[in-house]
């Protein structure tokens, strides 16, 4: 009696990690492994588990979409007066059509770690996932062709250093609140968020008011991007991954969009300190 080996996948990765998927697929297939799934891996970065870390994807409101081009809503600030009480009521309202993209990372696997397939799901894990999550910050902040980038969304606001790094942080969240925003996340460099740490409970008080603070090397040092994550914009996700081996490189892409809805819920802010 022949035995029966049962080679069920789990796209969803309900119960293993993309690493265990793509190793799997490697043990099968050799070189031409090649792992779709249901999933944004990006999402997925095992380390997060046990050292929570935000990214720019964590703080922005999802939408699953079953197209590359996605007609969201917008309103812009126009003829909004200094003096207005709620300047919301002469947004001009309009819509745009958002774009779907893919994102990519990529890293050179020696030939030892393709051999061993437990070390192989941890290099997926624990080194292909970090690039492609760097990648994404980089694009949902700076943009490419396709994805504008918050960074660089038109009607974005700035606002000069005050005071020391947390008072502009606390005034700069105030001002979103002018256009009719809850400012509910931070995006910094690593150099400006590490010294709030020695700044007494100034980030738990954050968190205690629902304000996530991504930390990044892809936002300038010096600067900071305060907003309402949740109502300002929208991650549309396809829900579609990708690991695949291109000869000794290993790639992992994602498949996301970017729609921001109200820009003027955003504001640049300079830290004290900047060059």
């Amino acid at each position: 009696m022949s035995e029966v080996s049962m080679l069920l996948d789990d796209p969803e990765l309900t119960r293993r990690s993309p690493g265990e998927e793509f190793a799997l697929a490697h043990a099968r297939n050799g070189p031409k492994a090649v792992v779709e799934l249901r999933a944004a891996i990006s999402d997925l970065f095992p380390p997060a588990k046990r050292r929570p870390r935000f990214t720019v994807r964590h703080l922005l409101r999802k939408a699953v979409v079953d197209a590359d081009e996605v007609t969201v809503f917008t309103e812009r600030a126009t003829n909004v007066a200094p003096d207005d009480a709620a300047p919301e009521w002469e947004f001009e309202v309009g819509s745009e059509v958002a774009r779907v993209q893919t994102i990519r990372a990529a890293v050179r696997v020696p030939p030892e770690i393709l051999a061993d397939p437990a070390a192989l799901a941890a290099f997926v894990d624990f080194r292909l996932l970090v690039r492609l999550g760097t990648a994404e910050n980089d694009v949902l902040l700076n943009g490419t062709d396709e994805i504008r980038g918050l960074l660089r969304t038109p009607g974005l606001r700035r606002r000069e250093a005050a005071g020391g790094t947390a008072e502009t942080l606390l005034a700069t969240a105030a001002l979103c609140e002018w256009y009719g925003g809850s400012a509910d996340g931070i995006v910094m460099h690593p150099d400006d968020w590490w010294p709030l740490v020695n700044d007494g409970a100034f980030l738990e008080r954050l968190a205690v008011q629902g304000v996530k603070v991504s930390r990044t090397r892809m936002v300038p040092a010096g600067t900071a991007l305060v907003g309402d994550f949740t109502a300002a914009a929208t991650l549309l996700d396809r829900r579609a991954s990708t690991i695949r081996l291109d000869g000794d490189t290993l790639v992992a892409e994602i498949r996301e969009g970017l729609a921001v809805h109200l820009p003027g819920h955003f504001v640049f802010a300079a830290l004290p300190g900047a060059r």
